[in-house]
């Protein structure tokens, strides 16, 4: 359960793996909860989801492969523009 901003908004996909709530709001919050404690499968199942997503997005080397591929690509443009400083 978590609101939908940035941040928290990337860990989430609504119903797959959690809720998202509007901030500030204690009876959306409460009724995400609720339906937890009445739906109990749903902590497993969503948890599964959680964690699947999380070994995708945000795997070390994923996400080290992808800044170093960015930092290529940008470093190349300049190197093509001849805008590189020295």
């Amino acid at each position: 359960i978590t609101t939908d901003v940035p941040g928290c908004r990337e860990t989430v996909e609504e119903g797959v793996n959690g809720f998202f709530v509007p901030s500030r709001n204690s009876e959306a919050l409460a009724q995400a909860m609720l339906r937890f404690i009445t739906q109990p499968e749903l902590i497993r199942t969503m948890g599964v989801a959680s964690r699947s997503l999380a070994e995708q997005r945000f795997n070390a080397e994923v996400i080290s492969t992808q800044m170093i591929d960015c930092l290529f690509d940008c470093n190349f443009q300049d190197v093509l523009s001849g805008s590189l400083e020295k």
